[in-house]
């Protein structure tokens, strides 16, 4: 164990806190998010922090596309097929990436599964506690192309085609909370979503240091990571939002190709100089399991994956 108090979530930040941090916490897209600054006066740290946690407000409110509130993305979810819909630029700048990466990732990680995802239901507020059946699940994959780009704006091609960009909004969104931070004159922080994370700077006079959960052991470390610099560290596991029915588990990471639960992998671990980075890939990588390694080659990412056994199958953290 590491040292004394933990903060368990998806990823551990060992808390045994100098006299110099100042921290808050909100909630922010679906999660409690921690802001950690050391080493900077409280007046400028307290402002900081509010400031990062109202642009990360900002970012939950413009990509996602659940609640009443509207947004360009949900927009685009009720465009008519093949007539082009013109997204704000940081919209369509993160969207660019999610179709990269979608690319590199062969189609394992999919911005385009709204659709899909709003029938398993796992970011309702009334969580599911059965599986949808099995023509509703076919009937709700996308095509594997469905999103195109034009002179005169973005297009879907396919009634199945719903954006949903939860796997790469809430690291982008720390990815805007850090650089909240540093326009603020901090160089030493750290924004914890849930336990995805992005770092910089050092915790005063040492690195941070990060335990990554076990999967099925609660409070039990599978591996400690001391960091400092600029960094992220985001974990994707089948043990946050689930139920178990018929003896089965059902989880919120959904394989594209199958429109089911992914089953290969009971959490995945990506280091990425980006929280959006590591975000998707984390996806990603849950997703293809053992195909991870041939995936990645030449990809400036570390990883860390649990197979369905709970062993480690991958590890380059």
């Amino acid at each position: 164990m590491l040292r004394s108090c933990l903060l368990i979530l998806s990823l551990i930040i060992t808390s045994c806190s100098a006299p110099a941090d100042i921290r808050d916490s909100r909630f922010i897209m679906g999660t409690l998010v921690e802001f950690t600054v050391t080493g900077m006066d409280e007046a400028t740290a307290t402002t900081a922090i509010s400031e990062a946690a109202n642009e990360m407000q900002r970012i939950e409110d413009l990509f996602t596309i659940y609640g009443d509130h509207d947004n360009s993305i949900k927009q685009f979810n009720r465009s008519e097929i093949g007539v082009p819909l013109l997204l704000p630029d940081e919209v369509s700048k993160l969207l660019n990436s999610s179709l990269e990466i979608k690319k590199k990732s062969n189609g394992a990680y999919d911005p385009a599964l709204g659709k899909l995802n709003m029938l398993w239901g796992f970011s309702q507020p009334d969580s599911p506690s059965l599986p949808p059946g099995k023509q509703e699940i076919e009937a709700a994959i996308p095509p594997l192309h469905c999103i195109e780009k034009t002179e005169a704006g973005w297009i879907r091609s396919d009634e199945r085609c719903v954006l949903d960009f939860g796997a790469i909004a809430k690291g982008y969104a720390i990815d805007r909370g850090i650089e909240t931070l540093k326009q603020h004159g901090i160089h030493n922080a750290i924004i914890n979503a849930g336990g995805d994370i992005r770092l910089i700077g050092r915790h005063g006079d040492r690195p941070w240091r990060i335990g990554i959960r076990h999967p099925r052991n609660k409070g039990e470390v599978i591996k400690s990571l001391e960091l400092e610099g600029d960094v992220a560290v985001v974990t994707s596991g089948d043990y946050e939002r689930f139920y178990i029915y018929g003896g089965a588990r059902y989880h919120h990471i959904l394989n594209p190709e199958s429109g089911m639960p992914a089953t290969e992998v009971q959490s995945s671990t990506v280091m990425a100089e980006s929280a959006m980075l590591a975000d998707a890939w984390s996806t990603a990588l849950f997703i293809l399991g053992n195909q991870s390694p041939a995936v990645i080659d030449g990809i400036n990412i570390k990883s860390l994956i649990i197979d369905y056994k709970g062993e480690i199958i991958i590890n380059t953290l």
